[in-house]
């Protein structure tokens, strides 16, 4: 990635310094870099390149090998699908945080999310882009897709977007998700060497099996705890807190030196919850209100106008327009 920045013009010891990153560590091929580092590293390039579309853009200038042996599997799987499979399969070699649902059928959907919800837009738009892009350099096909669907509000630029993945483009979506058809699926990938496959796959299986364990996503039971409170209970940290077993204030201080404070993972929460209510007609604002825990519409009205910059009516009626 620090060489797809360099390719669009930004100093990457720049963008690493400011980040609080070791280029050893970077350089190191074994090495694990603490997804807290990572994070700095996207948000210091993304300051620096004032460039909306930054991640989409990173994807574009990625040169195939990068991955290595998730590009190469894609590059000697059979099919486009099978490719694509594989890579869902070891994501965890990238990135353990994030994960992908698989639903086969007609059409087939991959489904991106993480443990405490919907993934960052930056994410949703460079992991997608990566995905579409080197499975069709290597397969030397451009195969279609029948639709992508993004978490958050439509850009005012689209082209970027329309360029990439040329195809039905959906924002504000309840999931993040790309569709395919199955005819593209089981459509044969050309140049592929299915023995090389096999050792790759195994090649992988064995990076895969040598992770570290993860550790307990405290986030995540955090959100789950919540979920179970929403309608009606008692949704304060004091609560969750005891739920988990631990005190308030202990909760409090490992949340926040996680970087996911608790008023955060409530407000996610509740805003990806509010969405899909909305998107119903027939459940009224006072009873949505109730249902994300909140005292009363009033209160619930402010929150999501500081969401998404609209009152929750003005919001519905714009989805069903």
């Amino acid at each position: 990635m620090l060489v797809a920045y360099e390719h669009l013009g930004l100093d990457g010891e720049v963008v690493l310094e400011a980040a609080g990153a070791e280029r050893s560590l970077v350089d190191d091929p074994d090495a694990r870099i603490p997804a807290e580092v990572a994070d700095a590293i996207w948000v210091q390039a993304a300051s620096r390149a004032t460039d909306p579309f930054l991640a989409l853009h990173a994807a574009e200038a990625l040169s195939f090998g990068a991955y290595k042996v998730l590009d190469f599997i894609v590059a000697n799987a059979p099919t486009i699908g099978t490719g694509l499979e594989r890579v869902l399969r070891y994501f965890d070699i990238v990135d353990p945080r994030a994960s992908f649902e698989l639903v086969d059928g007609d059409p087939v959907v991959l489904r991106f999310s993480t443990a405490v919800g919907p993934p960052p837009p930056a994410a949703q738009d460079y992991t997608f882009a990566a995905l579409v892009l080197r499975s069709r350099q290597s397969s030397a096909a451009p195969w279609p897709l029948s639709r992508v669907c993004f978490t958050y509000p439509r850009p005012d630029d689209v082209s970027a977007y329309e360029r990439i993945f040329a195809c039905d483009l959906r924002f504000g979506e309840p999931k993040a998700e790309i569709v395919i058809s199955r005819a593209t699926w089981d459509q044969p990938s050309s140049g592929a060497n299915g023995a090389l496959f096999d050792v790759l796959e195994d090649h992988a299986r064995r990076l895969h099996a040598d992770l570290p364990p993860a550790e307990p996503d405290l986030p995540a039971e955090v959100q789950s705890a919540l979920r179970g409170e929403l309608c009606g209970g008692d949704v304060t940290a004091a609560s969750i807190a005891r739920k988990l077993g631990m005190s308030d204030r202990t909760l409090q201080r490992r949340l926040k030196e996680l970087g996911r404070p608790f008023s955060d993972i409530l407000g996610e929460l509740r805003q990806e919850a509010a969405r899909g209510y909305l998107r119903q007609p027939d459940v009224a604002l006072a009873e949505v209100a109730w249902l994300l825990g909140f005292s009363d519409q009033s209160s619930f009205s402010r929150s999501f106008k500081r969401w998404e910059g609209v009152s929750p009516g003005a919001w519905r009626k714009a989805q069903h327009r």
